[in-house]
């Protein structure tokens, strides 16, 4: 269905309208930005949304003359991340305070002649008693962390060491003192894994598991510490054919199991301000972090496949100091370990064959009143494996890179 503009517009006044008239229990709250930017990258790169989603440089590409396709700079002016929200207040139930929200941006993907570019971003509600909150509908992943994450003016957000996904779930959360306990069941939608038929949420729906997760934060003073463990199993097949006779289809339920482990903190004070967080996660590909899974058991006769999901870590540190100046710097790094078992046959995920990334990212911004200017330095290095071993680890790799200057304008309202 489409959606223009002004429909959205129109839908947002008439629903504030209605909410004052109709019931003054409810409140209805419009927010939002306006954003354009305007960057320059010094290579081709992996990216989205009209390259303004950056994620790591292409790797080298030889012409028939040598030289190397992707060592191309290029020059963008967006604004698709110009986001608008509803928020809903109220009314009270089961004794507890109901709240919603709906976000939407333009950075939905366009085709022919359509002209519309809204896509979903949030859109939940909220039960929250005293202690307790219970969550419905497409929020942040828990693996996000919306008290730590990086404070860059990029729209990656820190992808691909920071995971970046937001899906359908049921969420229950706890509070006990200084303790926060967080529990999660989870969906996939926008942000799917890899599999033989391409990008799709149907590999989690096959396996009749959601995506679960536990976490427990610890906040004491200036300080938050937290806690996960992430639980994800998939079926890539529900059918195999025969690699001899391509006419004999055989049912399967193969599934595959990976996890994920994550700490992290945080510490502010006054103008200061530290965040960092590591992760040692398996198949983390719909978050568009490095990651996926291999086929590690193939038999011919059947076409029956068994799968084994790789390894990688991920860490990043961000410092910010400042007020209505803020600088802040960013590091981000990346290692692909090797999958748990050896490697036969195809391999599903995002960045397979690259050994490790990272990225140095200095960041200034000044805020008057509701605008703001921001630069940013993305100083952004792949290392593409040259050869690999049998659990697909990278023996020998070589580097390339990406600087990108960012320049954003921020109207809020």
């Amino acid at each position: 269905m489409k959606i223009t503009y002004s429909a959205l517009l129109i839908l947002l006044f008439a629903s504030r309208i209605f909410a004052q008239e109709e019931d003054k229990k409810i409140k209805f709250e419009a927010s939002g930005f306006i954003k354009s930017d305007i960057y320059y990258d010094s290579r081709q790169n992996v990216d989205a949304l009209e390259g303004l989603l950056h994620i790591f440089p292409k790797d080298i590409s030889y012409d028939e003359n040598g030289k190397d396709i992707n060592a191309k700079s290029s020059v963008g002016i967006v604004d698709i991340s110009s986001r608008i929200r509803g928020a809903v207040i109220g009314p009270d139930v089961f004794g507890a305070k109901l709240t919603g929200l709906v976000e939407v941006d333009f950075t939905g993907v366009t085709g022919g002649y359509s002209t519309s570019r809204i896509r979903l971003r949030h859109a939940y509600s909220k039960l929250n008693w005293e202690n307790t909150e219970i969550l419905f509908g497409r929020e942040w992943h828990p693996m996000f962390v919306k008290e730590v994450y990086p404070s860059v003016m990029s729209l990656n957000t820190g992808i691909p060491f920071q995971p970046f996904n937001r899906s359908p779930m049921l969420q229950v959360s706890h509070k006990i003192g200084d303790f926060k306990f967080i529990g999660a069941a989870i969906s996939q939608s926008d942000y799917v894994n890899s599999g033989p038929d391409g990008k799709s949420a149907q590999y989690l729906k096959n396996s009749n598991i959601p995506n679960l997760h536990l976490q427990i934060q610890y906040s004491p003073g200036d300080f938050l510490f937290g806690l996960a463990a992430d639980y994800k199993c998939i079926q890539p097949r529900t059918s195999t054919t025969s690699l001899i006779t391509d006419d004999l289809v055989y049912v399967t339920d193969e599934k595959l199991n990976s996890y994920a482990w994550m700490g992290y903190l945080k510490f502010k004070r006054s103008k200061f301000e530290l965040k960092a967080k590591a992760i040692y996660g398996q198949n983390l590909s719909e978050s568009v972090m490095p990651g996926g899974y291999g086929v590690s058991v193939l038999d011919s006769l059947t076409g029956f496949e068994k799968y084994t999901p790789f390894n990688h870590f991920y860490t990043w540190a961000n410092v910010i100091y400042g007020d209505q100046t803020k600088f802040g710097l960013f590091g981000g790094y990346t290692k692909n370990l090797g999958a748990v078992d050896p490697v036969v046959g195809d391999t599903y995920g995002m960045a397979l064959n690259i050994d490790y990334i990272y990225r140095i990212t200095p960041t200034i911004t000044h805020k008057i009143k509701n605008f703001m200017l921001a630069l940013e330095l993305e100083y952004t290095v792949a290392a593409y494996g040259n050869d690999f071993d049998n659990y697909g680890k990278a023996i020998s790799s070589h580097e390339v890179s990406n600087t990108r200057v960012l320049f954003s304008v921020f109207h809020f309202f």
